[in-house]
């Protein structure tokens, strides 16, 4: 203010206390922000670095959450897989029980076998997520992208468990003829394995152990029930190899959701390394600035009253 005249004790202090006012308030910002640098203006190659990282975290874990609904995916996959399991070695019990039953037994068994067989069907179709099946078809795919870069690529194909064509090597029953129909109804001579004269097999009925059933002889029905029996377990380890194969892509796509989490936690944190403040550093800082303008406040105080006591001396 112009016409007012300050003692260079006074200039210095006052100019003191407006910078320790500044530096406070950047303090303060710090404390509340935890952050050193906000904006470019505090630090333009620390904050645009900083937001790179930032960037790419971010990224990384919109790609981890692609990659963990795969892994849903596949797992409901998986879930049919041990269901699957279970079916088919109801069926091989029912084989198992047939095997030497009465004719009212067997006729029954049949029954239960084609129940069974049918269910299977209907359980594999129902193993869908997101209307993704991965057991349904095999042109069915499932593509997870882990990165931008295009090779970072990981594709799952489909296998056809039900198929209702023959020789398919992605089937349960990947030797026998048509086993299943497109209605998911089971071709049960299929199945029960025929053998040479024996023509088609219907029924468990037309399998006695005791005596010539129509056209087919006791020794073509024992044949007929330990070929079965073989198809059976062919079939439960075919279900085991697929399951093992969908277990390794679960591991895989597992493994690389967990690297994706360390990844952006460790991009985050580089990212923070640049732009975090040292909190106790801060509150240090804070401290010592209250200091450092009571006490210039205090020299001015100090400074008045001299000036007071050399008007009161001249009086």
């Amino acid at each position: 203010m112009s016409g007012i005249t300050l003692t260079a004790t006074q200039t210095q202090t006052l100019a003191s206390l407006s910078q320790a006012s500044n530096l406070f308030t950047t303090t303060q910002n710090e404390l509340n922000t935890g952050k050193k640098v906000n904006s470019a203006a505090d630090d333009a190659v620390a904050f645009f670095r900083s937001k790179s990282l930032y960037d790419r975290s971010s990224q990384i874990l919109t790609r981890k959450a692609n990659i963990d609904q795969s892994v849903q995916t596949v797992q409901a996959a998986l879930d049919a897989t041990s269901a699957v399991d279970g079916l088919l070695k109801q069926l091989k019990g029912v084989l198992e029980g047939a095997r030497g039953a009465t004719v009212s037994a067997r006729v029954s068994a049949t029954v239960q076998f084609k129940s069974i067989a049918q269910q299977l069907a209907q359980l594999v179709k129902d193993a869908s997520y997101q209307g993704l099946n991965l057991l349904t078809k095999t042109s069915t795919t499932l593509s997870t992208q882990f990165s931008e870069r295009t090779a970072a690529t990981f594709t799952i194909s489909g296998f056809s468990y039900t198929s209702t064509a023959a020789g398919n090597g992605n089937s349960l029953f990947t030797g026998a003829g048509i086993v299943f129909k497109a209605n998911g109804a089971l071709n049960f001579s299929a199945i029960v394995a025929s053998v040479s004269g024996s023509g088609g097999v219907q029924g468990f009925s037309q399998l006695g152990l005791t005596s010539t059933t129509g056209s087919i002889s006791v020794s073509q029905a024992e044949a007929i029930f330990t070929a079965s029996d073989n198809l059976l377990d062919a079939a439960i380890s075919q279900n085991d190899a697929l399951t093992a194969a969908l277990g390794t892509n679960v591991n895989i796509l597992t493994a690389r959701s967990n690297f994706s989490a360390s990844y952006s936690a460790t991009l985050s944190g580089g990212g923070d390394k640049l732009t975090l403040a040292d909190l106790n550093t801060e509150a240090a800082n804070s401290q010592a600035l209250t200091l450092r303008q009571q006490i210039g406040i205090q020299s001015l105080s100090v400074t008045g009253t001299q000036n007071s006591s050399i008007l009161t001396l001249l009086r």
